[in-house]
């Protein structure tokens, strides 16, 4: 079955024939076409190879395009990347934010115009193009914490939220600007939308703090893009997210990651209350150093737990750089014997 075939399945509440399998393959694309995560990350045309080489190899049911996903919105803002030659991936070490005035001084970028936002909207449109009827293929826009954090510096943003919770609001409202105006242009271009926010699992932000400060702006932002259309929004933390998953499903996501760190019984519980897709995980650490015995010992026991909720999607977390594209392939045997 293809990835589509799978997921029409999920959404009539019926447990598909094959667990569905979705590898996250950012950086990792890279390595399958013999380039630098710098390189593919400059050239749209890279982007296009590396991705469509990877669902040739793997034939994963869900595509998320990206790269150095942190670091897009931020550059169409001034921010400057670093793009280092070896297996790096490409950084930002400024902070663009110090006071409640530097952010009136700021635009929301044009995802047309500027920085490399237009070559990722091509890149993924054109995958789509390619693969689209065979597989949902999705742009990533950053979430309004995450994308807040890395502006202002993440121990001066909690501080701000903690001294001067108003200058800290005023940033993810801004946050959440610059969001919207990105997804509205993956939206227009037919595809589908995940939004990254890893910086808010704890203990980074402990769960109580995350629900008075962070939440409510990731609520906006969704809600705010199913206004434009999209009906199927995708919110991404890593980490161990279990102690806020409650407070994630009020944002209206309709998929979850529950990592390898989470309590992956609770987690089944609260998504299928709430008739929410769970993309349960093993360590990416585990794929990358191929032990196939260490492999199925995880995928057993994910698959044990999960395996019964009709919601469920196998996942391993963001393949790195590093890992052997064999590694994924016996990894997706794993899961298919099943």
């Amino acid at each position: 079955m293809t990835g589509k075939e799978l997921f029409a399945v999920m959404a009539k509440g019926e447990i598909p024939k094959e667990i569905p399998f979705i590898p996250t393959i950012f950086e990792h694309s890279a390595r399958v076409i013999g380039k630098t995560p710098s390189e593919i990350a400059q050239d749209e045309d890279l982007i296009v190879e590396s991705q469509l080489a990877c669902y040739e190899i793997y034939r994963h049911d869900l595509i998320s395009i990206g790269v150095d996903i942190y670091n897009l919105e931020y550059e169409a803002l001034g921010a400057k990347v670093f793009f280092p030659e070896n297996e790096e991936l490409p950084s930002i070490s400024e902070t663009m934010i110090s006071t409640p005035g530097d952010i009136d001084k700021l635009r929301v970028p044009d995802p047309e115009k500027d920085g490399r936002m237009p070559m990722f909207l091509n890149a993924v449109q054109r995958v789509n193009e390619k693969v689209g009827n065979e597989v949902i293929v999705n742009g990533t826009v950053v979430g309004p914490f995450t994308l807040a954090a890395i502006m202002r510096g993440f121990e001066n943003f909690v501080m701000d939220l903690v001294m001067e919770p108003d200058f800290a609001y005023k940033l993810m409202e801004f946050a959440n600007k610059v969001s919207l105006a990105f997804a509205e242009s993956f939206i227009k271009r037919g595809v589908g939308l995940s939004i990254n926010e890893s910086w808010i699992a704890p203990p980074l932000l402990s769960p109580a703090f995350y629900a008075e400060n962070v939440v409510g702006y990731e609520k906006e932002l969704i809600q705010s893009i199913k206004k434009l259309g999209q009906k199927n929004v995708a919110l991404i933390s890593g980490g161990n997210t279990t102690e806020i998953v409650d407070d994630m499903i009020t944002t209206g996501t309709s998929l979850l990651l529950a990592d390898s760190e989470c309590d992956r019984h609770y987690y089944k519980k609260v998504c299928a209350k709430n008739n929410i897709l769970m993309r349960a995980s093993i360590a990416s650490k585990i794929v990358e150093d191929g032990n196939e015995v260490k492999m199925r010992e995880a995928a057993d026991e994910v698959i044990k737990d999960c395996r019964d909720y009709s919601g469920f999607i196998f996942g391993c977390g963001i393949v790195s750089y590093d890992t052997k594209p064999e590694n994924v392939v016996k990894l997706k045997r794993i899961v298919r014997g099943y």
